[in-house]
């Protein structure tokens, strides 16, 4: 009995580990479906202000990101249907 009480905990234990690393890439990036490695466009600033590059999802948003530590930004754009860039 005491060897049940024992497992139980450490068998939950090791699930929940190996599920909460499951499909993430080694940056700790989302998963991703299919790639679009198309080359965004990027604003480069002068000195001491952020870059800002920028890019059309395929779903009718434009997403925007920086050079700084802050989240993207995404926007409507009805130029960014599904064959945009």
């Amino acid at each position: 009995m005491r060897r049940l009480l024992f497992a139980g905990p450490v068998l939950a234990g090791a699930l929940i580990i190996a599920t909460g690393c499951a499909d993430t890439s080694p940056t700790g990036d989302a998963p991703t479906g299919a790639v679009d490695d198309a080359p965004a466009e990027v604003i480069n600033f002068p000195n001491k202000f952020a870059n800002v590059a920028h890019k059309c999802d395929g779903h009718g948003h434009r997403v925007y990101s920086t050079t700084r530590p802050v989240p993207p930004v995404v926007v409507d754009d009805p130029s960014c249907g599904p064959n945009a860039r």
